[in-house]
């Protein structure tokens, strides 16, 4: 696969071993979720660390994966990705109904789950009384396309009811093929160029290539206004 093709182009060339004959729809959604994954994380498909829970009883987790950081100061990451392939994404109500459906799973109100799913929810538990400041519990939202930018604030309401219900270590994203076509081009741009830290406390998500949405307290603006002067 070259970087100079389209993103078009390079979307179906990336379908073409997910979009396999004779697949069911939630064959279909498996596929591309776990393909999505481990491609944005470079996970490798033996990873124990990986769980695929798609299916009946799943509680809205389709694929979960623990990001363990290393060395000082780098807190763990579970990773648990909607896959909403196809028509299986319509917007806004997509992301609002299955992000109630993964948080009352989480919060251990829906009990209808998997052995598998159970299991998952099992190491969540314990992952959240023993997390530290530095951990978290992302919900990832994987699409073909990427978020609107009017999608992108809706997942701003879902951080906040993420984090009412199960603390400050809730988090949320979206990543679509585009994400991977994006890193493929900048293989190109030279890792010399220079990048710039902005010490700043914020809720963001990303919203293109160069731009984050979000919200940031009074307070916070303040100190970093304070340490810019």
């Amino acid at each position: 696969m070259t970087t100079s093709l389209s993103f078009q182009s390079y979307q179906e060339e990336w379908l073409k071993d997910v979009c396999l004959e004779d697949q069911t729809t939630t064959d279909l959604g498996r596929r591309f979720a776990h393909k999505l994954l481990t491609q944005w994380l470079d996970v490798d498909d033996s990873s124990e660390d990986l769980i695929n829970c798609d299916g009946s009883g799943d509680g809205g987790i389709d694929i979960a994966y623990l990001h363990r950081g290393e060395g000082e100061g780098t807190g763990h990451t579970w990773y648990l990705i909607q896959s909403k392939y196809g028509k299986a994404f319509r917007g806004n109500a997509t992301l609002w109904a299955e992000s109630q459906k993964v948080i009352d799973t989480l919060d251990g109100k829906n009990k209808r789950l998997s052995s598998l799913t159970q299991e998952l929810i099992e190491r969540l538990k314990i992952f959240r009384k023993q997390s530290s400041d530095l951990d978290h519990i992302k919900l990832v939202f994987a699409t073909e396309e990427p978020l609107t930018d009017d999608q992108k604030r809706g997942l701003l309401d879902v951080l906040a009811m993420g984090r009412q219900r199960l603390g400050p270590l809730f988090d949320i994203d979206a990543i679509s093929i585009q994400n991977i076509y994006l890193r493929n081009q900048e293989t190109t741009v030279s890792s010399d160029l220079p990048r710039l830290n902005v010490p700043i406390k914020a809720d963001l998500i990303s919203s293109g290539k160069e731009l984050l949405l979000g919200s940031v307290s009074l307070l916070d603006l303040y100190h970093f206004l304070k340490a810019y002067k």
